[in-house]
């Protein structure tokens, strides 16, 4: 099993842990099976970190797919922004022009928030955590992350059974 997964590798746009909040940073990752241990090299301006996980110590793959928050609250904060202008011009007599504006910012950018999902996939050890935001199709990171725990699986399965 080991040798028919020596090659494979994913790769996707950087991320950051923060306090268990992900943040989206600059620069490309790419994470490669290589016999027993997982390579994720990250390559971010001038700066390139190599880093080796053991695969038998990963506890779990989460792919994880959800709308823009920020940009979510920023539409909702122009939505109702807009709407609550929108009814006071239209009741004092004035144009409801910039606040019917900002009622549409904000609708378009909770539109937009909802059809542009943020994807990424977060492999998790004891004390390594390594984020990349997905690029192209998920089904290949699903394969990825099912390769990843299978191989872990049947280290751990070969370590018990020698035990």
């Amino acid at each position: 099993m080991t040798s028919r997964l020596k090659s494979v590798e994913i790769t996707g746009s950087c991320a950051q842990v923060w306090n268990g909040v992900i943040i989206p940073s600059n620069g490309v990752i790419s994470v490669k099976i290589d016999g027993n241990n997982l390579n994720a090299t990250v390559k971010s301006g001038l700066e390139k970190k190599d880093s080796r996980t053991r695969i038998q110590n990963i506890d779990s793959v989460e792919i994880h797919t959800a709308p823009i928050y920020l940009l979510l609250a920023i539409g909702i904060g122009l939505a109702v922004i807009g709407l609550i202008g929108w009814i006071s011009t239209l009741s004092n007599g004035s144009s409801p022009m910039f606040a019917f504006f900002l009622l549409l910012a904000g609708i378009a950018a909770i539109v937009l928030s909802i059809l542009n999902k943020q994807r990424y996939m977060a492999i998790y050890s004891l004390r390594y955590t390594i984020v990349l935001f997905l690029k192209g199709s998920p089904e290949l990171y699903q394969q990825f992350a099912m390769r990843v725990m299978a191989l872990a699986d049947s280290l751990n399965q070969a370590e018990a059974s020698q035990s």
